[in-house]
């Protein structure tokens, strides 16, 4: 495989990691998950004490990816919202 097949390939794959994330959140939105789209992060240190935070404080089921987060409770994203938004 050359190269440019391997770059097509990567590029490929996270594209599909995206779509199949998209979809998997939206299902989770049609069943009462909330989602939380931060505006941008300042810098690694912001995404770092949102790790923390999260750790300390969100005790129900929530992912990540990036700035955009989605919470099983509602009152999770409230607070979450409350503190970082």
């Amino acid at each position: 495989m050359n190269l440019e097949q391997e770059i097509l390939e990567e590029l490929g794959t996270g594209m599909q990691s995206e779509i199949d994330r998209e979809i998997l959140w939206g299902m989770l939105i049609g069943i009462g998950w909330t989602r939380v789209m931060l505006d941008r992060l300042t810098d690694n240190n912001h995404a770092i004490d949102i790790t923390y935070w999260l750790e300390a404080n969100i005790k129900n089921p929530f992912e990540r990816n990036g700035k955009d987060f989605i919470f099983e409770n509602n009152q999770d994203a409230t607070l979450f919202i409350l503190r970082w938004k």
